[in-house]
């Protein structure tokens, strides 16, 4: 089964400098591996969350290189992934965690859902150069041109497969 978080559970840079990157060397893809998945579940959850070929898919809009495919337990959907399998304005729409907004993320109340405030959330496809990633803005729409890869205050919407089997 594909899980996405209901919430944006944290608020992390895609990337802790300000370089040309690409999901393959984001920092926010090694922290989703290490530091959450370590944190978040136990080693008996994580014995169900396999590893799987995360691919480099190209932003539709722009022609920026995506890097090469990862093998990854938890990524952030890229914008194909976020467009086939999050259809309509309220699936798009994120709110974050309390832990969240204590790390920093600004919110603000032009666009709810269910009375609370929604917040931008990062995607790993590149934006319009490798400088920037992708992002689905708080009301919703998908942002192809994308953040400052160093930008704070983003929030973290993480994704993975679970194999019920294990």
């Amino acid at each position: 089964l594909l899980v996405i978080s209901q919430y944006a559970l944290d608020c992390q840079q895609y990337n802790m400098s300000y370089t040309k990157v690409t999901w393959e060397d984001c920092t926010l893809r090694e922290w989703l591996n290490e530091d959450f998945l370590n944190a978040a579940f136990l080693d008996g959850e994580r014995a169900m969350i396999p590893t799987v070929t995360v691919s480099a898919d190209k932003n539709p809009d722009y022609d920026t290189d995506p890097g090469s495919a990862t093998q990854d337990k938890v990524f952030l959907l890229s914008i194909t992934e976020a467009n086939r399998y999050l259809k309509n304005d309220e699936a798009r729409m994120c709110t974050p965690t309390d832990y969240a907004i204590a790390n920093g993320v600004c919110t603000s109340s032009s666009y709810t859902k269910d009375g609370a405030a929604t917040r931008w959330w990062w995607l790993r496809s590149p934006g319009s150069t490798q400088s920037y990633a992708a992002l689905i803005y708080d009301g919703n729409e998908v942002g192809s041109l994308g953040g400052l890869v160093y930008s704070d205050g983003v929030t973290v919407r993480p994704a993975m497969w679970i194999d019920l089997s294990n």
